[in-house]
């Protein structure tokens, strides 16, 4: 078993992601009482927050590299 990532994969895990995304908007819009702008700020923050280690891990290993 190698390290390959298939197809079927890659639409399972985008579909669990976008059930978790509704769920989280459902949650803080009507429990927690957040408007539309709220959730939209704090939405690109944490996209940012998690974008960037990813973004310095491939500018530091650099792409296809293997070893």
């Amino acid at each position: 078993m190698g390290n390959r990532i298939d197809f079927e994969g890659i639409v399972v895990a985008i579909c669990v992601a976008a059930y978790v995304a509704i769920m989280l908007v459902h949650v803080a819009r009507d429990d927690l009482g957040f408007s539309g702008a709220q959730i939209r700020h704090l939405s690109m923050v944490g996209a940012v927050v998690l974008a960037i280690p990813l973004a310095m891990d491939l500018l530091r290993t650099g792409p296809d590299k293997t070893g």
